[in-house]
């Protein structure tokens, strides 16, 4: 049995989780307007209508995309303290759309936002304080604002507070490290189908790190994580197959599936078994035909019917 801990780097999802124009769909309220609408109310300074032409622009929706107009209109609502506006024009700095990249800058728009109350605002300056872009690095800082994004329900700070006490700001850090706390955490952010809070709590149950073990629940995460994608759930569900647990078949085929699917990723558990695998001739040269096969058509079935709920999915779609 494997008892490499699952370490995140501080959110292995990153900086991409900023992006503004995931905000919560209370933020579509502007969503009433036509383009011509909103071009004849956002002349006259309605910073609604500002901030619908910046979206259309930013996502090249009606328009042609174009981060320089985004920019602007979100920038003409943002000195009018339109909230979504700030939180948008600060991801625009944080990511170098439509503006040189600025990360002090993307940080005082998001404190704008933040002090407004406003969700995602308050995880990505938490995230900026805990990678040190463009504010001091400040872990202290950086929960304080995960604490009131994630007690909104944001799912992002809701992970990133499950992370840091499941394993502490970095490798080896035992300080911070709290069990139950990472637990009550991830489990909301998993609720809300978050695949890395997903993994982390099927490795956590089938280990038994921080909880009792628990091989029915470390099924569940695992399975639901490594069908959105994560790859450290794929590497474990692999193992699983390959063991025989929680009341799977023992199906070396499956397993070496989802190995494959893990080291694609990246993923040095991944990589790991892979080459066991491999040195040890654990399959047939049919079988691994038919484990790649069986990876190809989950990549097939990703492509053409990627989870809605997944934030990594909605991401990667909106880039």
């Amino acid at each position: 049995m494997k008892t490499t801990i699952r370490f995140f780097t501080l959110l292995a999802v990153g900086l991409a989780l900023s992006l503004w124009f995931l905000a919560a769909p209370r933020l579509h309220a502007a969503d009433n307007f036509t383009l011509d609408t909103a071009r004849a109310a956002a002349a006259k300074g309605d910073p609604e209508a500002e901030f619908f032409l910046a979206r259309h622009y930013a996502d090249g929706v009606g328009v042609q995309r174009d981060y320089s107009k985004a920019v602007a209109y979100l920038r003409k609502a943002a000195a009018q303290g339109y909230v979504p506006a700030q939180t948008g024009l600060g991801s625009c700095y944080a990511h170098g759309q439509g503006v040189k990249q600025d990360f002090a800058e993307a940080a005082h728009w998001y404190r704008e936002a933040a002090a407004h109350g406003d969700a995602l605002a308050q995880y990505c300056l938490g995230y900026a304080y805990a990678q040190g872009k463009g504010v001091p690095k400040d872990f202290d800082k950086a929960v304080q604002w995960w604490r009131k994004s994630a007690d909104q329900g944001q799912v992002y700070a809701q992970n990133a507070l499950g992370q840091f006490y499941f394993q502490g700001e970095h490798p080896g850090d035992t300080n911070h490290i709290n069990y139950s706390e990472a637990v009550k955490w991830l489990r909301k952010a998993a609720e809300q189908d978050c695949a890395p809070a997903m993994g982390t709590l099927g490795y956590m149950y089938q280990y038994g790190v921080g909880v009792e073990h628990d091989w029915p629940q470390a099924l569940r995460w695992n399975r639901r994580a490594a069908g959105l994608g994560d790859a450290t759930a794929q590497d474990n569900l692999g193992q699983m197959y390959e063991n025989g647990n929680a009341g799977l078949p023992a199906d070396k085929v499956q397993a070496y599936k989802w190995f494959l699917l893990s080291d694609e990723q990246g993923s040095g558990l991944g990589r790991h078994d892979v080459i066991e695998f491999e040195l040890h001739h654990v399959l047939t040269p049919e079988q691994t035909a038919e484990a790649q096969r069986m990876a190809a058509e989950f990549h097939a079935q990703m492509s053409t019917n990627p989870p809605a709920a997944s934030p990594e999915r909605q991401i990667e779609s909106a880039r």
